[in-house]
């Protein structure tokens, strides 16, 4: 019996190779591995997978970037199993295991910005990393979690936007706005601030959120976004917000659901390139999940507790 383990990011996307059954592979950059991948971020010896009882376990070989599962970096040396079709990142690429990777993984992936924006004209776009692809899974990871864990909206949005101001270092407030779609406006606001302040989900940049929702795109405060925005101009001057940046929350099923929006009171020069494409992308996962609340009734209806690990990833990638 056979399996494959596929590359679904970074500078060899699209191969795969034959795992024999009870087979050991050596996964690397250097040309001697059963498996050679030409990722500069990869070991020369990075990773050992092991096909045995139609299960996979791998061990990271003391790469220097580590290999990265479920939130986390595993342990060096030390072999753990890993479910099929599971996301797994070495350096700049993401490997998955078994048949699985091919129907849904890969689509689930390129549709959150994962495997489509990391390899461009033959190099890696300067504004991804090793981090920010680490950052980007580990934040899906938590969202799957999330999403098993409860079934209401406002409970949803606040344990996302928890996650959210973790991922970003140095803002001040992380805001997510809602909208109801058949009235046309805002009727809930979920605010993250890292300083007190007295008005926090009213005193922000407004103009800045009606830019993002009305054009459909991000909009930022230092011409980084798909659409500059001089937040010099704006009233919200006087609310001592030097940075802000905003994004849509655009689902499969409905075009604007809310919107995301961070600022901070002391970066004067707004927020980098990769942060605003973590931001942008990270949209995109809240709105495939506030989409996938939506189902937990089928799976209730039909008697389960709801989705089991990596549903998530299944449902939107098919």
């Amino acid at each position: 019996m056979t399996s494959k383990l596929y590359i679904l990011s970074g500078t060899d996307k699209g191969k795969s190779f034959d795992l024999e059954h009870d087979s050991i592979y050596y996964v690397g950059r250097s040309p001697e591995n059963d498996i050679q991948i030409k990722d500069e971020n990869i070991s020369n010896y990075h990773l050992k997978v092991h096909y045995r009882e139609n299960k996979y376990f791998i061990a990271d070989l003391n790469s220097k970037n580590g290999t990265f599962i479920a939130e986390k970096d595993i342990s060096p040396v030390v072999e753990v199993e890993v479910k099929e079709g599971m996301p797994i990142v070495i350096g700049m690429s993401v490997i998955g295991l078994g048949e699985g990777c091919e129907t849904w993984l890969k689509s689930f992936l390129d549709s959150v910005g994962i495997g489509n924006e990391t390899y461009e004209n033959g190099r890696f776009s300067k504004s991804y990393g090793v981090r920010i692809i680490k950052k980007k899974l580990g934040f899906i990871y938590d969202i799957n979690n999330i999403l098993i864990e409860s079934k209401d909206k406002n409970e949803v949005s606040e344990k996302m936007l928890e996650r959210i101001s973790n991922l970003f270092e140095g803002i001040d407030r992380c805001l997510i706005i809602l909208i109801d779609i058949e009235a046309e406006e805002i009727f809930n606001i979920l605010c993250q601030s890292q300083k007190t302040l007295d008005h926090p989900t009213t005193e922000y940049n407004r103009e800045l959120v009606e830019q993002a929702l009305v054009l459909n795109k991000s909009v930022g405060a230092s011409g980084t976004c798909d659409k500059d925005y001089d937040i010099t101009k704006s009233s919200q001057l006087k609310k001592n917000i030097r940075s802000a940046a905003c994004v849509p929350i655009c689902s499969p099923v409905y075009q604007n659901t809310g919107a995301i929006y961070i600022d901070s009171l002391a970066r004067p020069y707004g927020f980098r390139k990769n942060e605003l494409d973590l931001l942008k992308d990270i949209s995109g996962i809240v709105g495939l999940a506030i989409d996938h609340l939506s189902l937990f009734n089928e799976f209730n209806s039909e008697g389960s507790d709801g989705p089991e690990f990596g549903e998530f990833f299944k449902l939107y990638g098919r």
